[in-house]
């Protein structure tokens, strides 16, 4: 098997979404059903991203792209990485898409607050990771701003929680005895 060419980052994981933005903007469409050339060499090459540059597993992109088995996604990642090493310019091209990742991809801002799904939008066409990330970004930017709001004025107080677990837990002594 070939080597790896990119470490997944420890940091951050990027939404599949913008890989999919990334690979679709360059090379064309990868999100059509069949298997017709060139959407499924380009589909190939971004879950070969997905994988080596994005850190996610091969259930969760296969999941992603039209509910395909990982085992599709395996296979995948395994031809573009043999061409990866008999042409160069697939190479190349690989490198340039990692670099275009690396640096926001399509001009997004990565600080800007992600949206949660629409009501029209269906949870379940998000996978748990990307779901899981825009919950942990939606809190942690709102936690960040009562702290900040906090140094500002007077500390956020905790006592009303504590007293409703308090009168939780006594009530629930209560039912036992």
């Amino acid at each position: 098997m070939a080597t790896v060419a990119f470490a997944p980052s420890l940091y951050r994981r990027l939404p599949l979404a913008k890989i999919d933005a990334v690979v679709s903007a360059r090379l064309g469409p990868t999100r059509i059903p069949g298997n017709e050339q060139p959407a499924c060499f380009n589909r190939q090459v971004a879950m070969y991203l997905a994988k080596h540059v994005g850190g996610r597993s091969t259930t969760v992109i296969g999941r992603f792209y039209n509910g395909r088995d990982h085992s599709t996604v395996c296979h995948g990642i395994q031809r573009v990485e043999s061409l990866r090493e008999s042409n160069p310019e697939v190479d190349v091209l690989l490198a340039e898409l990692k670099l275009q990742l690396d640096q926001g991809g399509e001009g997004s801002d990565e600080t800007e607050l992600p949206e949660m799904p629409r009501k029209s939008a269906r949870v379940s066409q998000l996978s748990v990771d990307e779901l899981a990330d825009v919950v942990a970004k939606r809190v942690w930017s709102y936690l960040d701003k009562r702290l900040q709001q906090s140094r500002a004025s007077e500390p956020i107080s905790v006592c009303s929680a504590e007293d409703e677990i308090t009168k939780w837990r006594s009530g629930v002594k209560d039912i036992q005895t």
